[in-house]
């Protein structure tokens, strides 16, 4: 594109004299409603915030002076939440008793730092989760009730510099006499944990401090894409206090947690795969590690420290139908430990000598 007295026009130029010729004559005009097409818009009185707002629970109802049952309060913030599309359900400073909660999909919980969320000592507040067997996995049969539970629901966050307390040590039965009922009237497999997830997906638990649990504090099962960061479990109140326990759940990710358990203190059961453990330490009257059942592959442990463990840093007993594959510990202190390592492939012939069953496979470990 030259003439006489013109030099050459470079690419770009041409392009602006063309652009600019163009939108007069048509050529690439452009029709409001043509760069609109396939463009949603929002309609007349849709609300452009929801998914955003903050739930207050004190509007709700809620006093969080430590004595009033708050339980209603609580859930009718979740429920308002949800239904509107998600957003902040905002727990402020107090101490707020509750019973048992459901979460539920697209709800961040914030449990604001001088908050405290009580499980309440009246052991009629708990109900379990029916929708949670208790048969056709590992470890199933221990139970289905809650402080805060969670069913078939998706990303959810349970966040803050706040206190979840399941007063566990309500749930203990008197001294030498376990003929006696606990003061919170429950025990055993009715006893809440503090976290139950069941068949859930993209799940964030951060730094809250998870305190006396009445029995597992963080219990997993059956889900996937979970993330769990900068937590303090502390439960040592009555038996089957566990830290983590995950049941055949997948791409979960534990960083930067500090677990004082009485029981193990993450438990793997189940089929568990594509689980990274880094950054966190450890201290249990049982075991740290702890793996049974299923298939548990593609798992990483680094960067943790594991101290005053008193029976078993890794224990891993891969029954009769199970394999753990691709397990990798890396960069671990441990200190005051007993029984370090200890695997097993389980029962695999009858006291005559006989085989019963096919023993489980262990490898690359």
């Amino acid at each position: 594109m030259t003439n006489s007295n013109d030099k050459p026009l470079s690419r770009r130029n041409w392009l602006g004299k063309v652009t600019a010729a163009s939108i007069g004559t048509g050529l690439l005009a452009v029709t409001p409603r043509a760069f609109g097409a396939g463009v949603s818009r929002m309609p007349e009185g849709e609300d452009k915030n929801s998914g955003t707002r903050v739930y207050n629970i004190g509007d709700y109802g809620a006093k969080g002076d430590g004595k009033t049952l708050d339980t209603t309060a609580v859930q009718a913030a979740i429920d308002a939440c949800n239904k509107d599309m998600g957003g902040t359900v905002l727990v402020p400073a107090g101490v707020f008793v509750i019973g048992t909660v459901e979460m539920k999909s697209n709800v961040t919980l914030h449990v604001s730092a001088g908050a405290t969320l009580l499980g309440t000592a009246d052991g009629k507040q708990y109900h379990a989760a029916g929708a949670i067997p208790l048969q056709g996995d590992s470890t199933l049969e221990d139970g289905n009730v809650g402080l805060i539970f969670a069913v078939n629901a998706d990303n959810f966050t349970i966040e803050g510099a706040g206190t979840i307390d399941g007063q566990g040590a309500q749930f203990r039965h008197p001294v030498n006499n376990k003929h006696l009922p606990s003061p919170a009237g429950l025990s055993s497999h009715e006893r809440p944990y503090h976290l139950l997830f069941y068949r859930c997906k993209n799940i964030s638990v951060n730094n809250v401090f998870l305190k006396d649990s009445a029995y597992h504090s963080v219990r997993v099962v059956q889900c996937s894409y979970a993330k769990f960061e900068g937590l303090h479990i502390h439960g040592r109140v009555i038996y089957n206090n566990d830290g983590f326990h995950f049941i055949s759940s997948q791409y979960v990710h534990i960083n930067n947690c500090d677990v004082q358990s009485q029981d193990d203190a993450c438990a793997l059961f189940g089929s568990c795969k594509f689980i990274t453990i880094s950054n966190s330490s450890f201290s249990t009257r049982w075991s740290v590690f702890r793996f049974g059942g299923g298939i548990a592959e593609n798992i990483t442990v680094s960067n943790c420290v594991m101290n005053e463990v008193f029976g078993c840093p890794v224990k891993m007993r891969c029954g009769p139908d199970s394999r753990f594959e691709n397990i990798s510990f890396s960069d671990i202190i441990m200190k005051d430990v007993t029984g370090p390592i200890s695997i097993g492939l389980g029962p695999d012939r009858h006291r005559n000598g006989k085989t019963k069953e096919p023993p489980g496979i262990v490898r690359n470990i």
